[in-house]
């Protein structure tokens, strides 16, 4: 059975749109409460109609400073790059000011880039919203299975994913837990042994990162036969 903070919808566009609501809405409040609004933004084809809603959506954006969950190390503007997607979709035609978006300088590699976004997070409080996505294999951002990462940083290097590229770098398990929300976003009937693998207990990354909420926003083609 699933828990009430589980959001059932019939395709992505309507997924997208309720999300892309509840994001506004806790914009705004973070807002008029902190006069700022911290979103960890996700890659994948899940969030891709998200962020179009998004960008045809209005808010404070002079208030909203982004950051991105992690990042494939592949030259810049590369087309497999997760800024790539959501810059053409969103962000290079948002009012969100340049300065306020902090992506990763995957391209100097894991271990360059590692470091400065490590640097980059220093100064940042805890994050407004944590977005997120899921693999086939039960993976989150570049957090995979079975794999261990340092829980002392804020951004960990991934050298062995079983996913092109190779070499990545992610926020750590205990960095996006530092989040007032986290969303869940996921669609697409590949998804379901994942989703039936967690429901069922498996100790999956997508199961280590709550924050202080966690909902989860999952179209019905994504849900096992067994729900």
């Amino acid at each position: 059975m699933l828990m009430n903070n589980w959001l059932i919808f019939a395709d992505i566009d309507k997924l997208s749109e309720q999300l892309a609501c509840d994001i506004l809405d806790i914009a705004e409040k973070s807002i008029q409460l902190n006069d700022i609004f911290r979103i960890v933004l996700a890659g994948g084809e899940s969030v891709t109609s998200l962020y179009k809603v998004l960008n045809n959506s209005k808010s404070t954006w002079s208030k909203w400073q982004v950051y991105i969950g992690d990042e494939r190390c592949m030259p810049l503007k590369d087309i497999n790059r997760n800024d790539h997607m959501i810059n053409k979709i969103w962000l290079d035609h948002s009012k969100i000011p340049k300065q306020n978006i902090h992506f990763t300088h995957a391209e100097l590699g894991p271990d360059r880039a590692s470091t400065h976004y490590e640097d980059v997070l220093k100064s940042v409080g805890d994050f407004d919203i944590v977005l997120l996505s899921i693999g086939e294999d039960g993976h989150t951002a570049s957090l995979f299975p079975s794999h261990f990462y340092d829980e002392n940083k804020s951004v960990v290097v991934e050298c062995n994913s079983p996913k092109y590229p190779k070499n990545r770098i992610s926020m750590s398990y205990s960095r996006f837990n530092q989040s007032r929300y986290v969303f869940k976003v996921i669609s697409g009937h590949t998804k379901k042994d994942a989703v039936d693998l967690w429901l069922k207990g498996g100790s999956l990354p997508i199961g280590k990162i709550n924050g202080n909420f966690e909902r989860v926003y999952i179209c019905k083609d994504a849900l096992p036969l067994c729900i």
